[in-house]
């Protein structure tokens, strides 16, 4: 006599650095989940706003160079991108929920397609930006330089990431997703790391806050533009063939770095997206 193994059985039986990796993903999920939420809920509340009154000025007390007199297409692109963070953003959360590709699978593919396109469409307007407004946007050659190589693994995660999903190799595909809502996020990771160190040290360190630039912003550059992509190798890795020592590894990583996106998204929802809604 046999009988089906349960849920909790399996659970029960599953290795536990096994189960410790699986837990720190889904807690760094929870925590980006909620981060980004509220930061959607910014987008909105200032730049849609903003754009429906009519009031795109609005942006420069934001963005420098957000909004120039006279600047047409300049200023489009501008208001594309910032309008499109919002759809973006709730739209790659929405990909990772496992309940939306079981059970919803048609929205999963139409969610997929508009952010596909979305995430196209915002790295070339950012890179347009970048290229005509590079004397006027914030930071140095080194930002300006890790931004358009952001952009280049955006369109190339991108694109693999549609091709696996028509060729029907789902496995490949969900790995090519991932890396490009790890990808996308990098604004995001930028902003939350950055509220992260003020909150630490209660002021600007290692960077001259009105020419942005310093050995600070150099590391954060590379931290949250290339790096996330290179660590989630490293978890795939982990996961797949890693040792039970790179499995907790891994999972200690990871949840040492959701403390410190907690630190920041409290800093940046309290310093930076609230007062200015």
């Amino acid at each position: 006599m046999t009988t089906q193994s349960t849920p909790l059985s399996k659970w029960q039986s599953a290795p536990f650095p096994s189960i410790a990796l699986n837990l720190a993903a889904k807690f760094w999920f929870a925590t980006v989940l909620v981060g980004q939420v509220i930061f959607s809920y910014y987008i909105v509340a200032l730049y849609y706003t903003a754009t429906l009154s009519n009031d795109t000025a609005r942006f420069n007390t934001v963005m420098p160079a957000g909004h120039i007199e006279g600047d047409y297409w300049g200023n489009i692109a501008v208001i594309g991108h910032v309008l499109l963070a919002a759809v973006i953003t709730l739209g790659g959360l929405l990909q990772l929920l496992p309940v939306i590709r079981s059970k919803v699978p048609a929205l999963h593919r139409w969610n997929g397609r508009l952010y596909v396109l979305t995430a196209v469409i915002m790295s070339l307007s950012g890179a347009f930006m970048i290229i005509t407004r590079h004397e006027k946007v914030v930071g140095d050659l080194v930002g300006h330089v890790t931004l358009m190589l952001n952009g280049a693994i955006i369109l190339t995660c991108a694109a693999l990431a549609f091709r696996f999903a028509r060729q029907r190799k789902f496995a490949n595909h969900r790995r090519w997703a991932l890396r490009l809502f790890v990808a996308v996020s990098g604004v995001w990771f930028f902003r939350v790391g950055m509220m992260a160190w003020l909150s630490i040290h209660g002021k600007p360190v290692g960077f001259d806050p009105l020419s942005f630039s310093g050995p600070f912003l150099t590391v954060l550059y590379l931290t949250v533009y290339i790096m996330p992509i290179l660590f989630l190798e490293c978890y795939f890795r982990a996961q797949t063939t890693g040792s039970a020592i790179q499995k907790l590894a891994t999972a200690t990583t990871i949840v040492m770095l959701c403390l410190i996106m907690m630190l920041g998204i409290f800093g940046a929802t309290m310093g930076m997206w609230l007062p200015r809604i």
